[in-house]
């Protein structure tokens, strides 16, 4: 049996100022990992609620190996590293090691990372939201269950017409036991506007108050990257 797609959602905070030194990083890291043989995205916005120099990353691959080995061993990514520390780009404390980087570690659980039919499926300028949900004790099974149900449901909006979603993807942390993330795209601010105030956004919430103990919503604009390419080497 294939493993599921390993992804990892990233949030760099970095100090005032700093975004146009971050684009020019995170071009040159864009265009390395759509070489990488399990690279499957590499997408990277602008936090939209009030830190506009914090940064919000999906990372993709076809297999963890591709992050834990391929990606972080590579030249280009040590040297575009070291240019974060030189200068200065992490608000508190510079290296890999800075809680400045702030990654959550996923198993694809259920949904969609990319629609065949959507004809802005690799729009770089999309709008992402996402969804943190920790469960309660004993009900991330069922947490995972209503969120792919509200992503079928969501696909199904989709091919009547009537919500426009890019991306709805149920994602199972690896390490943090309770935690499950919904990892939404929409192609405008407008359009998660009108998904959040939808009744099926709704419902879901609703459906979830005995299940979750705690939740976080976190928007981004998302301005380079690519998402749910195929593998350079093949798909697995």
């Amino acid at each position: 049996m294939a493993a599921p797609k390993y992804y990892v959602v990233a949030r760099v905070v970095s100090r005032d100022g700093a975004l146009d030194k971050w684009r020019e990083r995170l071009t040159a890291l864009c265009a390395v990992s759509k070489t990488e043989p399990f690279s499957n995205s590499y997408y990277w916005g602008y936090d939209l609620d009030g830190a506009p120099d914090t940064l919000w990353g999906l990372e993709g691959y076809y297999h963890p190996v591709g992050f834990h080995m391929n990606h972080v061993s590579g030249e280009i990514f040590k040297e575009e590293m070291a240019k974060v520390d030189d200068d200065k780009l992490l608000r508190n404390v510079q290296g890999l090691g800075s809680p400045d980087y702030d990654l959550h570690h996923y198993d694809l659980a259920d949904g969609f990372v990319k629609r065949k039919d959507d004809p802005d499926a690799d729009a770089v300028n999309s709008v992402v939201v996402i969804v943190h949900f920790w469960a309660k004790e004993g009900k991330r099974k069922q947490l995972l269950g209503t969120l792919a149900d509200a992503a079928d449901r969501v696909q199904a909006s989709e091919k009547a017409g009537s919500i426009t979603v890019q991306s709805f993807a149920v994602l199972k942390e690896v390490n943090d036991f309770q935690l499950a993330t919904a990892y939404i795209r929409t192609k405008t601010l407008a359009d998660w506007e009108k998904l959040a105030n939808s009744s099926l956004f709704k419902e879901l919430l609703d459906g979830l108050e005995t299940v979750v103990a705690k939740q976080e919503i976190h928007r981004a604009q998302n301005f380079i990257g690519h998402i749910d390419q195929d593998a350079p080497i093949g798909n697995p």
